[in-house]
């Protein structure tokens, strides 16, 4: 475009978009190539294709500007086809429409100034051409009561970035009805104005558009005042403008040619050069078509029109003005039409001339009605009407039975040529009705087509070389039979692939104006005179109704066809249509059976594949379902297995953590306490892999639950960042707190999962850290009134890792090398669980490091905040479990059974009366909870099984000294912690099937917490438990300031004592039980609960109980209880033969 405007170099702005056009037929993108056709139109395309050819460049543009939803491409591309139908000559209340309805999509697109202004100017030609507008008058010439032109300046002056652009758009096309209405000053005034920016317009053709109708303007001014005082100089303006239109014919002339001509023209004949105006005019006529450039052929037929009146040829001018007229009246532009009818109304009513038979040229015009063209005007309506009908008029009405008789039209048009000089009583009727006979007994389109072209030969004679007839078909329009003096041939040629251009440009003729054109020779005919051929044609349209069913199309030798010929041909049409029309029908319903017949067959092969595919499906549910089956019991076999692992790792380790504990509070020594302290972080390490292995598996099967409770976020950081630098305080790290995070802030998450993922990350830059520093920065991304996005980054300057390491750090079971894990220890699943749990979270995490500089992780969470008013309901919630790690999930709000909420009251019991009963089967675990029961101040008696403590709680109910709380393993000999529940729930005795059970188990897995729930038991520990976690508890079910206890040091001491000796311990003496048996309800054997301090119990050396075979299993080992009292050291081995 700027090789254009500012060097003329067009055809170096080609070549560019040649090169560019390649680049983006290679990588097609909707948008990007959608935009780049609508621009190639706009400013390129006018310099190398002729205007009919744009449209379907634009086309495309809009379909790529949907595909890609570039709206202002659309809305841009919507725009150029119209304007391209409006140079091109389209009809005038066509383009109206399409400008007012096309857009209707993309919403007010008046008020756009791009693709809008397109539209709306060209949509205000249309309709001033048709007469639509206020044209009387300069100023309104494109206002109607839609739109005012004045406004739309205002409007565009106010919103447009570049003003200049849409208003020299929408001036130049204003041009176009400033000077075909006569506003000559107007359309001066406009394009002088117009032109002094229309560069900015670039190379589009409303750039030679404006100095066009400009140039026209100051030739008309100069025509009405010859003598003006500026006439050489504006002659000059106007050549130049000439030249700048010129310029642009460079590569090719088929877009700007009939304007050059016609300035040309103009100045020739102010110039005085009348003769090469003559010649100029009328070869702008044959430019505009040759191109059909409607609208500036009937501009270039008024002009010449006019020009021939200025020199005194009035039936000259007269017949180029009606020209002029048709020309106008066939785009659409009636308004123009009339206002030049009315200009020239004297001439038009008056100077009728003698209408005489042309024998060089002899159209449809001098052979019966056809409808209204350029060569036969509404003169018609100015001639007397017929007398009455007259034999004359019945022949007429047979060769052309759409004339209706006594019509008001003349009798030279009804009928044609004159009856009596057609010769009609000679005609052959014979052969007429033979082929009246021959094509109604017909179906098949192609023998019939052939039928009436062999008919067709022989009846025009030797004087006929080539006959042909086109039809339309799937593929357009084609000649489907031609015929010589050689034979038919039914080869059907599509019309775009007819190399004979005299051929082609009368049958195009023909079905377009749907008229019957009879020529002696088309060399002398106006309409195709730019084609060399020396021939007679007769080309008739095939019509039913107002349908163009086909063309007629019959040529010969010059001046060989007479009117006989013709009227014959014509019977033939008349005839052969409605034959046409039922072989096309039949056609068509041969198509649709075959269709129906093919989408039957496709229907049964459908089905068949849908009943295979069916049987496949219900054979793949199957197959499916299998695996869902084999899956889940996959999934049961693997929850099976963790909880039996769990449990077996938690059983002993339980005991570790505890001996540690119990012998951390004996009198050691300092070799001795750091055994015990070695013993208990050895405990702590192995819990911490096994609560990892835990959470993977759940997070691996989708199963990690997070609650979301009201917390504090800041504090959070704080609780983690305190007790770890409590503890690394001897590695001399500083650690540095950079939290820029509201205090006062609770947000909705899962403290528990929180902490975890601090603690691992926060323990790994300790662990790699061995001097300088470890900083945690917090800071708020995001906030809005309902949520908050927190990146929380922990910073070290420890060893970092390299690039190549980076990519497995988040993978299970993984560390940098295989020396970190030698040097450091862990097990390589820290940072897989954060990045897991964070995934759980929505949030993302991500890590850099420089080997030798140190490592930052950072991660990104998004939290609900929380309403104060539930967080503070939640405040007594938050504190009941205070350390949340030691069990597997917590739930404050958990609402237990109904059989467990009616539970004692423990706030209502005196501490020093509290009893609790212990139900634990190993050895160990026994001694460290009554050890921690002692410690607490309470009084406890330890079971090995289930099936003892139900009895013993029974047993102490009756003798009026009940115990209050049950501390319940769950994977228990003979009777388990669940069933043992059930049947306390189930107990008569109000003091038994109330009392307060919480589990204490190994079982760590999900939904533990749940069952113990569900069995009745009002609470949940899991192994290991720890001294301070199960104070907790208690002092909360107690509800009250715990008492001083005495001598607590002395006792821990001595149950150690008692728990690392081997000695022996006397045999208590037996107790009678005074109620029942549950041994014999349960119908089970098993031995008798050995119970501590003032009440031990065991079954008569004599008393014989009843064993059921199921149970043998359980006898077929010795078996070992203990009874444990708080308030004595008397331990109890009951054998197989003590059962006996």
């Amino acid at each position: 475009m700027v090789n254009v405007i500012q060097k003329n170099d067009i055809a170096f702005a080609i070549q560019c978009i040649n090169i560019g056009a390649g680049l983006l037929e290679q990588f097609k993108e909707s948008y990007t190539y959608g935009r780049a056709l609508s621009l190639r139109v706009m400013f390129i395309e006018s310099f190398c294709r002729p205007m009919r050819e744009h449209i379907s460049i634009v086309e495309e543009a809009i379909d790529q500007s949907l595909i890609s939803g570039d709206k202002h491409l659309f809305l841009l591309s919507i725009g150029l086809v119209a304007s391209c139908r409006l140079f091109q000559g389209d009809d005038m209340m066509e383009i109206d429409n399409y400008c007012s309805f096309a857009a209707e999509d993309y919403g007010d697109w008046s008020r756009d100034l791009r693709g809008g202004t397109y539209l709306t100017a060209v949509r205000q030609v249309s309709r001033a051409l048709q007469g639509k507008t206020w044209c009387d008058t300069a100023d309104t010439v494109m206002s109607d009561i839609d739109h005012n032109t004045e406004e739309y300046m205002d409007f565009v002056n106010a919103h447009a970035s570049n003003p200049e652009r849409p208003r020299d758009i929408y001036n130049s096309f204003m041009m176009i009805p400033l000077y075909l209405f006569g506003h000559y000053d107007r359309a001066i005034h406009v394009g002088t104005k117009t032109s002094e920016t229309i560069n900015q317009l670039w190379s589009i053709r409303n750039n030679r558009l404006t100095i066009f109708y400009l140039s026209l303007s100051i030739l008309a001014k100069l025509r009405e005042y010859p003598s003006h005082p500026d006439r050489d100089k504006l002659l000059k303006k106007v050549a130049r403008y000439k030249s700048d239109i010129d310029i642009w014919q460079i590569e090719s002339s088929v877009n700007y040619l009939m304007w050059s001509l016609l300035i040309e023209a103009e100045m020739a004949e102010i110039n005085g050069k009348y003769h090469e105006a003559i010649l100029l005019f009328e070869t702008a006529i044959d430019h505009t078509q040759l191109y059909d450039f409607m609208l500036e052929q009937a501009l270039i037929f008024e002009l010449q029109g006019e020009f021939f009146l200025r020199r005194g040829s009035k039936r000259a001018g007269r017949n180029t003005l009606l020209d002029s007229i048709a020309v106008y009246l066939r785009v659409g532009a009636s308004g123009k039409a009339e206002r030049l009818r009315t200009k020239y109304e004297w001439l038009l009513s008056t100077a009728v001339s003698v209408r005489t038979s042309d024998i060089g040229v002899q159209t449809a015009s001098s052979i019966g009605d056809i409808g209204n063209t350029q060569f036969r005007i509404q003169e018609n309506d100015r001639q007397q009407s017929l007398d009455a009908e007259t034999a004359d008029d019945r022949t007429s009405a047979w060769i052309n039975p759409k004339q209706p008789i006594g019509s008001d039209f003349p009798r030279e048009s009804r009928t044609g040529p004159d009856v009596s000089g057609l010769g009609l009583d000679m005609l052959d009727l014979q052969s007429i009705l033979e082929f009246n006979q021959a094509i109604s007994s017909e179906l098949q389109i192609d023998r019939l087509l052939a039928k009436m072209t062999e008919i067709i030969l022989e009846s025009a004679g030797a004087q006929a070389d080539f006959a042909g007839i086109v039809i339309e078909s799937e593929g357009g329009w084609e000649i489907a039979v031609s015929g010589t003096a050689d034979g038919i041939t039914s080869e059907p040629l599509p019309l775009a692939e007819l190399r004979d251009e005299t051929q082609r440009q009368v049958l195009l003729y023909t079905m377009r104006f749907k008229e019957i054109v009879f020529v002696h020779n088309v060399l002398h005919d106006d309409r195709f005179c730019n084609t060399p051929s020396i021939r007679s044609v007769i080309s008739l349209p095939i019509i039913q109704g107002e349908d163009l069913l086909g063309v007629l199309y019959l040529e010969g030798q010059p001046n060989t066809f007479t009117d006989r010929n013709l009227g014959v041909l014509q019977l033939f049409c008349n005839q052969v249509a409605i034959s046409i029309a039922n072989a096309l029908l039949f056609r068509r319903v041969r198509k649709v059976s075959a269709a129906n017949t093919s989408m039957i067959e496709s229907q049964k092969r459908a089905l068949a594949h849908a009943r295979d595919a069916e049987i496949k499906a219900k054979s793949a549910e199957v197959e499916a379902l299998k695996n869902v089956k084999l899956k889940e019991e996959a999934v049961k076999a693997k929850s099976m297995f963790l909880a039996n692992v769990s449990h077996e790792l938690r059983t002993p380790l339980n005991g570790v953590i505890g001996m540690s504990e119990l012998l951390k509070g004996t009198h050691l020594n300092r070799e001795q306490d750091g055994y015990a302290d070695s013993i208990r972080v050895c405990a702590d390490t192995l819990l911490t892999v096994i609560n990892d292995i835990l959470d993977f598996s759940k997070l691996e099967a989708q199963k990690m639950k997070i609650d979301n409770l009201p917390l504090n976020f800041k504090q959070t950081i704080i609780e983690v960042i305190r007790a770890l630098s409590h503890i690394n305080a001897k590695k001399g790290l500083k650690t540095v707190e950079d939290l820029e995070l509201d205090e006062n802030l609770l947000v909705l998450g899962d403290q528990v999962r929180l902490h975890q993922i601090l603690m691992n990350l926060l323990s790994n830059s300790y662990k790699f850290t061995a001097k300088g520093s470890i900083t945690i920065r917090a800071r708020t991304e995001h906030e809005d009134q309902n949520t908050i996005t927190v990146t929380c980054s922990i910073i070290d300057t420890g060893i970092g890792i390299t690039q190549e390491q980076l990519s497995r750090l988040f993978e299970p079971f993984s560390q940098a090398d295989s020396s970190t894990q030698r040097s450091y220890g862990g097990s390589g699943l820290g940072l897989s669980i954060c990045k897991a749990l964070i995934d759980v979270l929505n949030g993302n995490i991500w890590l850099e490091s420089q080997l030798g500089v140190g490592t930052t992780v950072s991660f990104r969470v998004t939290f609900m905040k929380a309403i104060k008013e539930a967080a503070n309901s939640k405040t007594d919630s938050l504190v009941r479990n205070p350390d949340p790690m030691a069990t597997w999930s917590s739930d404050p709000n958990k609402v237990t059974t109904s059989s467990a909420s009616a539970s004692i009251d423990l706030s209502q019991i005196p501490r020093d009366q509290l009893r609790i009963c212990i139900a634990e089967d190993n050895p160990i675990n026994q001694k460290i909870a009554v050890s921690f029961v002692s410690k607490l101040g309470f009084k406890s008696e330890a079971f090995s099984d289930g099936l003892q403590a139900v009895e013993a709680l029974r047993l102490r109910s009756s003798e009026g000294r009940p115990f209050h709380l049950v501390l319940m393993d769950v994977q228990m000999p003979v009777l388990d912690g669940y069933d043992a529940t059930k049947l306390i729930r189930k107990d008569n005795d109000p003091a038994v099937c109330s009392i307060l059970v919480i589990a204490m188990t190994a079982s760590a897995i999900r939904g533990d917490r749940e069952k113990c729930l569900e069995a009745g038991m009002n609470n949940y520990l899991a192994k290991p438990v720890k001294a301070a976690v199960l104070k907790a508890m208690l002092e909360d079910y107690l509800n009250q300031p715990a008492k001083s206890i005495t001598n607590l040091q002395e006792k821990a001491n001595e149950v150690a004592r008692d728990t690392m000796s081997n000695g022996e311990n006397k045999r208590p003496p037996a107790v009678k039980i005074t109620q029942p048996s549950l041994i014999q309800e349960s119908n089970s054997a098993n031995d008798a609960p050995l119970v501590g301090e003032d009440m031990v119990r065991t079954l008569p050396a004599k008393e014989s109980l009843p064993v059921r075979p199921l149970d043998r299993t359980l006898l077929a080992r010795p078996t070992m209880h203990r009874a444990w009292s708080s308030g004595g050291e008397s331990e109890e081995t009951v054998t197989q033969e003590d059962m006996k």
